[in-house]
C-alpha cells in the first residue's frame, strides 16, 4: 500500500520549479531541506502531514511500528524520484560492477 500512496503523493503540491531552482534561489524549501532533494523532501513531508491529519488518517488503526514502517517506505519511495540522486546511485552501481569485472551485457547463457 505504501507504494501506491507514494505514487499518488510523489509530486504533491508541486510548485512547477525544480530542485536546482530552489537551491539557486535559496528558497524556504531549499533552506528547510538543506539543498538535498528539496522537492522530494517537501512532497514527502507535506503528504505525510496531510495523510495523518485527523480527517484523512486512514492509518489510525495501525500499530506505531506499522506506521513508522509505512512512513519510512513511503518517504523512501518519494525520495527515490529525485533524478539527480538516481544518476549518482546508478553511476555507483556501474563503477562497482566495472571494478568487479561484471559486464552489463547478457549473452543468454553462452
Amino acid at each position: 500500500m505504501s507504494a501506491l500512496i507514494a505514487a499518488v503523493c510523489h509530486d504533491f503540491d508541486h510548485d512547477g520549479f525544480n530542485n536546482a531552482f530552489h537551491v539557486n534561489k535559496m528558497s524556504q524549501r531549499a533552506l528547510r531541506y538543506h539543498d538535498e532533494s528539496v522537492q522530494e523532501n517537501y512532497h514527502a513531508a507535506e503528504s505525510i502531514s496531510l495523510l495523518l491529519s485527523p480527517k484523512n488518517n486512514f492509518l489510525e488503526n495501525v500499530t506505531k511500528d506499522e506506521l513508522k514502517m509505512f512512513r519510512k517506505r513511503m518517504t523512501g519511495m518519494i525520495l527515490a524520484t529525485d533524478m539527480a540522486v538516481h544518476v549518482k546511485q546508478l553511476n555507483q552501481v556501474k563503477n562497482r560492477c566495472e571494478t568487479r569485472g561484471i559486464s552489463a551485457s547478457l549473452n543468454n547463457g553462452h
